[in-house]
């Protein structure tokens, strides 16, 4: 099954225009036929016994599975109550491609040999979006962007450094988001590499992407970047990140934003949600966005509105003015008001425990191997960045490659534990004799 799962995940960076059939509902891609027929396939092995299928019942992974499958089963309950409907099987029919993509990966990636492979040819797939960015600022030549949107001033021709790389996503935040994840398979990469040929590779297409990232314009995704440098480049130094020292960072920020006059400013601003329309800035629309969420969330007892209904109730209930803004941009508050309460503390419980784990295994070093913990810590420090990073993106939910990379993920924490498993009753036996 190692092949399936690799053009499974290599089909996902294909989006939704290349190789793409229109239908009503939505649109058929490979990546989508390769998800949805897992399910059949992963049935067809449960209903014969595969041995091949194993559950590792302590680990992290496995609650974050179950957890992920428990909150799918509340979206599916929600329909019977989403005013909208078709927006609710759209939003639905994409996370079920998710969840099957995570379900996948669980149980058909056995080894690190395996996932790594895996690893490298997702590197693989976004390294050819990374150059396609490039070529849009290069060339200023879009295939697939809205122009109109994109360069509203008019600028792109006469001022190269005005370009926007976008490829295929529906905005710039969409595609910034997907080069901070780029950058953990380059450290990833980086730190099990010992080809210094490769490694300076590597590093090149991290500070390429970087550039992408300012060239963007996402200020949220610029802030993730600086902070995912900074957390690689302190562990370097020995700076223990999971000890006191990281409260006076923090600390330091606060202090920081609140002395120097343009970002105590834009504080202020976010909380401001009055005044006439035409003067909201768009931060504080998209604070009231938010605002109009959580009065959703009260009106449905919190139960949620329902899978891919959020936008809907902005438009025929609008309470704070957004200036006809629906889209949350918040990936943490479109769970809890499009799912509910329950499916929000879910989630949460799930993503805690696994930066909680994550943390545990960056922490061995040297005691298990130095490989180990640093791909541990590329992705706890990207489950850091995440939180932020989440909330510049219009809608996660719509966003495949976030699943895939998720399933990689939660499969190399299972492969972790399932290997320190092994090697506890492997040291029992031998106690035992």
């Amino acid at each position: 099954m190692f092949l399936y799962c690799l053009f499974l995940v290599m089909s996902v960076f294909l989006g939704s225009q290349i190789l793409a059939i229109e239908t009503p509902i939505a649109q058929i891609t490979l990546y989508r036929i390769l998800a949805l027929s897992s399910i059949l396939i992963l049935a067809w092995q449960v209903s014969h016994k595969d041995r091949n299928l194993l559950l590792v019942v302590p680990s992290v992974a496995t609650r974050m599975l179950i957890c992920f499958l428990t909150w799918w089963l509340i979206a599916l309950t929600t329909g019977l109550w989403a005013e909208s409907f078709k927006d609710w099987i759209q939003v639905f029919f994409l996370m079920t491609v998710g969840m099957s993509t995570i379900t996948a990966l669980y149980f058909w990636v056995d080894s690190k040999r395996q996932w790594m492979r895996l690893a490298q040819a997702m590197w693989f797939m976004m390294t050819c979006l990374v150059f396609w960015g490039l070529f849009e600022i290069i060339s200023n030549v879009y295939l697939f962007a809205d122009l109109s949107k994109l360069d509203k001033y008019g600028t792109f021709s006469a001022q190269p450094w005005t370009r926007i790389p976008i490829t295929f996503f529906a905005n710039q935040n969409d595609y910034a988001t997907l080069l901070l994840a780029y950058l953990v398979l380059c450290s990833v990469l980086y730190y099990s590499s010992r080809r210094h040929w490769h490694r300076w590779t590597i590093l090149f297409m991290f500070i390429l992407s970087s550039f992408l990232i300012y060239q963007s314009g996402s200020r949220m995704s610029l802030i993730c970047l600086f902070i995912f440098i900074l957390m690689h480049f302190l562990r370097y130094y020995k700076f223990d990140l999971f000890e006191g020292k990281r409260l006076y960072l923090m600390i330091f920020v606060v202090i920081m934003a609140f002395i120097i006059p343009p970002v105590r400013e834009k504080v202020f601003e976010v909380i401001y949600f009055g005044g006439p329309k035409a003067g909201l800035s768009g931060d504080t629309k998209r604070m009231n966005i938010w605002r109009n969420g959580l009065i959703y969330l009260t009106q449905t007892f919190g139960l949620g509105v329902g899978s891919g209904n959020i936008e809907y109730w902005a438009k025929v209930r609008p309470f704070w003015p957004t200036n006809e803004i629906t889209n949350m941009h918040n990936w943490w508050l479109e769970i809890l008001v499009s799912n509910g309460i329950l499916s929000f503390l879910l989630y949460l419980w799930a993503y805690l425990g696994m930066l909680r784990r994550l943390k545990f295994l960056a922490r061995l070093g040297q005691k298990v191997s130095r490989i180990q913990s640093d791909i541990s810590f590329a992705f706890y420090s990207f489950l850091i960045i995440f939180i932020l990073a989440s909330i510049t993106s219009a809608n996660n939910m719509l966003i495949e490659w976030h699943w895939v990379f998720f399933a990689l993920m939660i499969s190399w924490v299972k492969i972790v534990d399932k290997d320190a498993l092994r090697q506890d009753d492997e040291i029992k036996r031998r106690l035992t004799i």
